[in-house]
C-alpha cells in the first residue's frame, strides 16, 4: 500500500505544472533564523489547515534548525490569525498557513480584520483534494443515491463549512448547483466543529478532507472525491468528473501556502520557501500529505504571488456569477 501511495505521489506531480511541482532551490539562501519561528494556523486544531502546518513545520524545523512552533488562531472565518501575522514585525519569524479564502476570496466580499495587501506569498505547500462526505443517518449509499434525496427534499438538507467566505463554503455553492441540487450552509467557527453534527444527522454534507479518516471508520460517507485520479484510501469513489460534474476549474484554486508581513527580507522569503519546496519533495512527506487527502505542490515566492493576484480576480467573479452575500 505505502509503495502504491508513493507511485501515486510521483503520478501527481508529473501531472501538474512545472510551477506547482517540488524543484530543488535554485540557491540556499544566506538567512538563518536564530530563533523558533510561529506558524499561525487561523482555524482550529485537526482540521486540513493544521495538518498541513505540522507535517510541513515538523520537516522544515530539522532543516532550518529553530523549531517552526504551530499555534492555532480560529475566529473571524481566518480573520483573527490572519490579522495577528499582518502586524507582527516583518522578520521572518511569523508567518501564516494560509488557505485560498483568506486571501483571494473573503477580503473581496466583505469586511475583514487585517489588510490582504500587508501580506506576501512565501510559497504555496499544498492542494486538498475534494471530499463530499454525507452523514449515514440519510442512508444514501453514494453520490447519486444522495443526489436523488436531495431533490426530493430541496432546501431540507444542509452543508457544513468552516465559515462565512470559506473555500468550503464556496465549495458547496459550486458543487450543488453543478449537481442541481438545493441546500442551505452551515457555517461554523472551524470545519472541527461540525463533527458531531454530520455524525448524527443534524447536518448533511460537508467537504473537508479532515472528514476522510472517519469514512473508514463508518462514521461518514465520503461519496466523491476530486483530483487528477483516485486516493487510494478511497478506490471505489468516484471523482466529480466520472460523476458527470462540471466544476469549471474552481478545485485547481484551493491551496495551502505560506504568507509572511510585507517588509519581510527577500533573504529570508527564499530559504523559507527553499525548504518547502525540499519538503514537498520527500517519498514521506508525500506520503503523510496523501493521508489526510492533499497533494504536496510548491511554489516559489514569486509564482505563489502572483497565484494570489489572479485568484483574487478569478474569486470576486465567482462571487459577483453566483450572487453570494456573505453579510
Amino acid at each position: 500500500m505505502i509503495r502504491r501511495r508513493a507511485a501515486l505521489a510521483a503520478g501527481l506531480a508529473a501531472l501538474t505544472p512545472a510551477a506547482l511541482t517540488p524543484i530543488a532551490a535554485r540557491g540556499e539562501s544566506s538567512w538563518k533564523p536564530t530563533r523558533p519561528i510561529r506558524l499561525i494556523v487561523p482555524y482550529g486544531p485537526g482540521g486540513s489547515a493544521d495538518q498541513v502546518a505540522r507535517l510541513y513545520a515538523e520537516k522544515m524545523s530539522a532543516a532550518l534548525g529553530q523549531q517552526i512552533v504551530v499555534e492555532d488562531k480560529p475566529g473571524a472565518s481566518g480573520g483573527v490569525g490572519a490579522a495577528m501575522v499582518a502586524s507582527s514585525a516583518p522578520d521572518g519569524y511569523t508567518l501564516l498557513l494560509s488557505p485560498t479564502a483568506v486571501m483571494a476570496i473573503t477580503p473581496s466580499v466583505r469586511k475583514v480584520p487585517y489588510d490582504p495587501d500587508a501580506l506576501v506569498g512565501v510559497c504555496r505547500l499544498s492542494t486538498p483534494v475534494l471530499a463530499v462526505t454525507i452523514t449515514p443517518k440519510l442512508g444514501a449509499n453514494d453520490w447519486q443515491e444522495f443526489v436523488a434525496l436531495a431533490r426530493k427534499n430541496p432546501g431540507q438538507y444542509w452543508y457544513g463549512s468552516s465559515g462565512l467566505g470559506t473555500i468550503t463554503h464556496l465549495t458547496g455553492e459550486v458543487l450543488t448547483r453543478a449537481a442541481d441540487i438545493r441546500m442551505q450552509h452551515a457555517p461554523y467557527k472551524t470545519i472541527v466543529d461540525a463533527t458531531g453534527d454530520i455524525f448524527d444527522g443534524r447536518i448533511q454534507m460537508v467537504f473537508d478532507p479532515s472528514f476522510v479518516p472517519y469514512h473508514k471508520s463508518g462514521k461518514v460517507r465520503t461519496v466523491l472525491q476530486e483530483g487528477a485520479v483516485r486516493l487510494p484510501d478511497l478506490p471505489d469513489v468516484p471523482t466529480a468528473r466520472e460523476a458527470g460534474l462540471d466544476l469549471k476549474g474552481f478545485r485547481e484554486r484551493s491551496w495551502f501556502g505560506l504568507l509572511a508581513p510585507k517588509g519581510t527580507p527577500p533573504a529570508a522569503l527564499e530559504r523559507i520557501s527553499e525548504e518547502a519546496a525540499k519538503a514537498a519533495a520527500q517519498p514521506d512527506l508525500k506520503e503523510k500529505l496523501l493521508n489526510v487527502a492533499q497533494i504536496a505542490q510548491h511554489q516559489s515566492p514569486g509564482d505563489f504571488g502572483r497565484q494570489l493576484g489572479d485568484d483574487r480576480i478569478y474569486f470576486a467573479g465567482l462571487i459577483k456569477e453566483l450572487d453570494i452575500k456573505l453579510e
